[in-house]
């Protein structure tokens, strides 16, 4: 009877025990954390996990608790945004960020936007910069127009070829980019959005106007296809090409009659879409790599053809379309 009692009171001793740090690991992270704040932050943890394109390879048990554990003493939701910028950074996508409702006023002033010049090249090779691109629709329609008519501005039958400067293009609206640049692209697949489930969306191109899918997402009403595949093309590209610049990257790198040239982009290749929490922040997540019209796949960053300084980069690309 001892030795049952004993064995009794030993199994009980280690089911409370146990309980206890059961209970306590579940706890531990919420302590001091409002109702209000606790479900803000589960609901932006649960839209990452849901679509995040590094959600399978993320251990979320342990990510939760490493968030919950920065978010300790969170009352208000205000309080929380440190653990939502530290979630966010915990992705290691390089490119998912934060959109807190509420500004701190010393942030909440825009900086102006860097001017980007033109180079010059020889009369007989032209040249287009495809600079970032952001703005209200009215802006993306100059955009595309002041694109498209240096193009026609600087098309001649003497032509031997075209420079496309990607260079310190670190994103914004890529349709309008693409729509620009649609002289020089045949019709149909232009490239892919693929998920970390393997699914895919399109890259589309069709007689001026530029789509996702079945979606048309920008037109140019200056399109003409009279360049597709008649000269060489030299892409241009450099440590700050990032995002939606890296996209036109991989758009060309899908071409038999394009090169690379410069240094490795920045490394954010990947597709962003943007969630809007209860408070009206945003997360703008990535949720998907790029691939190229040949099913190559990116996701970090691209690599030029021929990998060049940035002072060697265009005189090397003048003597490749040359030669």
């Amino acid at each position: 009877m001892i030795h049952f009692f004993s064995k009794y009171l030993k199994s009980l001793v280690l089911f409370l025990i146990c309980l206890f740090v059961f209970t306590s690991c579940k706890t531990s992270n919420t302590i001091n954390i409002s109702p209000e704040a606790e479900k803000y932050l589960k609901d932006a943890l649960t839209l990452l996990k849901k679509n995040s394109v590094h959600r399978h390879k993320i251990n979320w048990n342990n990510f939760e608790d490493e968030v919950f554990r920065v978010a300790q003493n969170s009352q208000t939701i205000k309080d929380t945004y440190p653990a939502i910028n530290h979630a966010i950074a915990q992705l290691k996508d390089n490119h998912s960020y934060f959109v807190q409702a509420i500004q701190e006023e010393e942030n909440s002033e825009e900086k102006p936007l860097p001017t980007l010049e033109d180079e010059k090249t020889p009369s007989d090779i032209g040249y287009i910069r495809i600079p970032f691109c952001i703005g209200n629709e009215h802006q993306r329609e100059q955009y595309i127009k002041s694109v498209t008519d240096k193009i026609y501005q600087q098309n001649n039958p003497q032509i031997k070829g075209w420079i496309i400067d990607l260079r310190d293009n670190f994103g914004g609206n890529m349709w309008a980019m693409m729509a620009a640049a649609g002289s020089f692209l045949d019709i149909g697949t232009q490239g892919y959005f693929l998920d970390a489930d393997n699914k895919v969306a399109e890259w589309r191109f069709e007689k001026g106007k530029a789509y996702l899918d079945t979606i048309m997402l920008a037109e140019s009403k200056y399109y003409s296809n009279s360049l597709f595949g008649k000269n060489r093309i030299a892409v241009l590209i450099n440590n700050k090409t990032a995002s939606s610049g890296e996209a036109m990257a991989v758009l060309f790198k899908g071409y038999d009659n394009v090169k690379i040239f410069g240094t490795s982009t920045f490394g954010i290749s990947t597709g962003c879409e943007s969630f809007t929490l209860s408070d009206g922040s945003r997360i703008n997540l990535a949720t998907s790599i790029f691939v190229d019209r040949k099913r190559r796949r990116y996701g970090k960053a691209i690599a030029p053809d021929f990998p060049r300084s940035e002072s060697e980069t265009l005189p090397t690309a003048i003597n490749w379309i040359y030669n």
